[in-house]
């Protein structure tokens, strides 16, 4: 039986609770749930859920300081997470840049429930997974559904793997390594955190400052996968973009058609049967 994604599930209960469709804006969801709202000047994290003891009144913090709104919504949906799912009344008061949207460590399990919920509540199943169909995969599309949900490109991008039924990969790479990445259940390859981003791939142009990226173009799989368990000469797309406010590189992978040499499809020879033995030598040599 799979295992249910807590996260998604509780978001999901709470949009359909409060009757939003499309995608949820997160300060009006804890004004819903009687949350105070706050961005100050703080320093030394991101986002705060500060709770009343033995009461269900509580404050969102978020610090003013960061830069991207979508990065603002989703620290608010990320500490309404914490407000809101069971099991997360004893965690931490406050959230650091590494603790939220951190899609890389899955060792903090309920910063990682808390990502769930905040992707989901701004990036509902029903509204995003048709918007992302909706045009071949390349990180514009990703980008404008984004904008239209105010919600974080990494977010949007990890939403993106989790709804299309493409062979897609979403790979955050810093400072020219990989730091995280996300498959869609039919990528079918692993990527190894640390690898080196090899040259050759618009992710290394990015880093190095050579080229910027509109589209996605083919390169060489065995730039990305191990040359061991990909057909030789074998392409797979990418699309790449530069984010040089985190040091880092957000790229898009698609696999258009076969490129692994085994398949768990690939049928066995079949050896072929001597009709007239009925020993242990039927088989024709």
């Amino acid at each position: 039986m799979a295992k249910v994604n807590k996260g998604r599930a509780y978001a999901k209960a709470l949009l359909n609770e409060l009757n939003i469709s499309g995608p949820g804006d997160p300060r009006s969801v804890a004004t819903e749930l009687q949350l105070d709202n706050n961005e100050l000047d703080v320093q030394g994290f991101d986002g705060g859920l500060v709770r009343v003891k033995g009461t269900p009144l509580a404050a969102i913090i978020v610090r003013d300081s960061i830069r991207e709104v979508g990065r603002k919504n989703f620290t608010v949906a990320h500490e309404l997470g914490h407000f809101v799912l069971p099991g997360h009344d004893m965690c931490g008061a406050v959230c650091g840049p590494s603790d939220i949207g951190n899609w890389g460590d899955a060792t903090q399990e309920l910063e990682r429930e808390a990502d769930e919920f905040a992707a989901e509540l701004l990036l509902p199943s029903q509204y995003a997974g048709p918007r992302f169909k909706s045009e071949p995969p390349s990180l514009g599309i990703i980008q404008t559904v984004a904008d239209e949900s105010n919600a974080s490109l990494s977010a949007t991008a990890w939403r993106y793997c989790d709804l299309v039924s493409e062979r897609c990969a979403i790979v955050w790479s810093k400072k020219g390594k990989v730091s995280w990445y996300k498959p869609s259940p039919e990528f079918g390859f692993y990527l190894k955190r640390g690898w080196e981003i090899a040259k050759g791939t618009q992710a290394w142009e990015c880093f190095s400052g050579t080229r910027t990226h509109t589209s996605p173009e083919p390169v060489g799989a065995q730039l990305w996968l191990d040359e061991r368990v990909v057909l030789e000469g074998a392409v797979l797309w990418e699309h790449s973009i530069g984010l040089p406010n985190y040091e880092s590189v957000l790229s898009l992978l698609w696999i258009k058609d076969r490129i692994e040499r085994y398949s768990d499809y690939d049928e066995p020879e079949t050896e072929e049967i001597d009709p007239y033995r009925f020993d242990s030598l039927r088989k024709r040599p």
